[in-house]
């Protein structure tokens, strides 16, 4: 039972209790009384009821700033059920930071973009919050599909203060999360237009063979 049907109950209860204080007293003048059509057990019982066959329709009802209750129409059941729908399931990959392995979870957008695909990152500690991304390019090669991600300098910073193990695991978060939900076969990643440059190693070339650096991201990454 909510609070507002609490509060009824709570109410209904007090008059009854008052009603029959003033009965035992004999302050009740029987002309006064005359009008009254319910006794107060009547009414306790009468609201009783109410209460629980409200509980039957609140499911379909929303409350409003000030308390009021109001029956959704179709219209906004629809549109909420189409925003639903529209949303895409994206693959987020992370170091779990209990071993060389990644995990994965489903994380629904609104949009596929890369700056929503960096915020779920800062999510899981990938890159820090708040990561701007630069530019964000898509080029159809031989090859297959190649993506080009230049970051702010915040994320180099970041990666200057990990050990090698963590900077890779970071790496190969960013390129399987990326290459998955673009249909990518490499992304090159670079710092402010410049290349990757940590306190482990320089990256100048892509990231790619991601399905190898899932199971361990040690291995292949950036063909290094």
């Amino acid at each position: 039972m909510n609070k507002k049907k609490l509060a009824a109950l709570i109410s209904v209860l007090v008059v009854a209790t008052l009603a029959a204080c003033g009965m035992n007293q004999g302050v009740t003048n029987v002309d006064e009384s005359e009008g009254y059509s319910e006794s107060s057990a009547e009414l306790l019982v009468g609201t009783l009821e109410y209460l629980l066959n409200e509980d039957k329709t609140d499911s379909d009802m929303d409350a409003d700033d000030t308390g009021i209750l109001q029956i959704k129409d179709d219209e906004t059941k629809q549109a909420e059920q189409e925003e639903d729908i529209n949303k895409i399931d994206v693959v987020i990959y992370y170091g779990n930071g209990a071993s060389d392995k990644l995990n994965t979870e489903v994380s629904a957008m609104e949009q596929l973009t890369a700056e929503n695909l960096i915020s779920a990152l800062a999510g899981h500690n990938i890159v820090p919050i708040g990561t701007k991304v630069n530019a964000f390019e898509e080029e159809e090669k031989d090859k297959g599909k190649a993506l080009q991600l230049d970051l702010d300098k915040a994320f180099r910073e970041y990666l200057k203060t990990m050990n090698n193990e963590s900077e890779k695991i970071i790496l190969a978060s960013i390129t399987a999360t990326f290459l998955e939900a673009y249909d990518a076969e490499s992304i090159m990643i670079t710092v402010d237009g410049k290349v990757l440059e940590t306190n482990h190693a320089v990256y100048e070339e892509p990231f790619s063979n991601a399905r190898e650096y899932i199971e361990s991201p040690q291995q292949n990454i950036g063909g290094k």
